[in-house]
């Protein structure tokens, strides 16, 4: 009985020494373990687009000129939202007549993505994605003149929403645009044409035009403006769009190998503008849902 007493005493002696040593410190695992899990029943949910033709306001820390135009942070109701500055140039690029489209970058969040937030009134800034790089790692630093945009927007909850950081000269501006999600029915998809290039003549309108349909799907879409859906059955092969002015048939720029998968929601994002270093009127393609 002796031994047990003191093997007792001992065991006591040593936890008390342990609880001891970690009154001495913070305990970083509960402290780094609060994680804040969004309701959803009582959220809005979002993407941005940034298609901001212009090269200016440069960033000057920007690592391209295929970036500037520029960069960007967006807070909501002063909470920094994306991680990565997002750029101008956004998913799966396609430039005129190109047979050859590339991958740079893409929408915030991911193209088939939508991040929470609170819903409510929310005041949103677009901020130019200044960092300080003289510490590691690297953070915002901002300057006089580095809130690009600020406006405020009612997001409903259980609602989703898309908002495009586009032109208006010479400024930039938010259009937010509501997306409801009619489902495709079986062996279709949808598809819907977004036109945010600033062309010269203000007066363009875009149309989308399917090769393997052999017709006008969509028609005289104006600036800052976004289609309703059009559904239609999924291509045996391989699709082409082209997106046309009004009144023309001639190919203004070209997408090449499309294949819808059923059931998704795609929209076409038009952007660029006419004259403007690494900024030609180009489009993406990004899926809703």
């Amino acid at each position: 009985m002796k031994k047990i007493f003191n093997s007792i005493t001992i065991i006591l002696f040593a936890a008390a020494i342990g609880v001891s040593s970690c009154d001495k410190g913070p305990n970083l695992i509960d402290e780094n373990n609060k994680f804040i899990f969004l309701d959803s029943a009582n959220s809005a949910n979002i993407k941005v687009v940034q298609v901001f033709a212009g090269n200016i306001p440069v960033l000057p820390t920007a690592p391209s000129l295929l970036y500037t135009g520029p960069q960007v942070f967006i807070y909501a109701n002063g909470a920094k939202l994306n991680g990565a500055a997002l750029g101008y140039i956004n998913g799966t690029t396609y430039t005129g007549a190109s047979t050859s489209p590339s991958a740079l970058g893409s929408p915030w969040p991911i193209s088939n993505v939508y991040a929470n937030i609170p819903a409510g009134s929310i005041k949103f800034d677009i901020i130019n994605a200044r960092m300080d790089l003289s510490v590691v790692p690297n953070i915002p630093k901002f300057s006089t003149g580095d809130t690009l945009a600020t406006f405020i927007t009612a997001l409903d909850k259980g609602k989703y929403y898309t908002l495009y950081i586009g032109d208006t000269v010479p400024t930039i501006r938010v259009t937010v645009k509501e997306d409801v999600f009619p489902v495709p029915d079986y062996q279709m998809y949808k598809i819907r044409l977004a036109n945010f290039i600033m062309n010269d003549n203000p007066t363009d309108t875009l149309a989308l035009f399917s090769r393997r349909q052999n017709v006008e799907i969509i028609s005289d879409i104006t600036h800052k403006n976004i289609s309703n859906w059009v559904q239609l059955p999924l291509p045996v092969i391989l699709d082409t769009l082209e997106i046309r002015k009004k009144g023309t048939t001639a190919v203004y720029i070209q997408i090449n190998s499309f294949l819808p998968t059923g059931l998704r929601m795609y929209t076409v994002v038009a952007r660029g503008k006419t004259g403007v270093t690494a900024k030609v009127p180009s489009a993406s393609i990004i899926t809703n849902r």
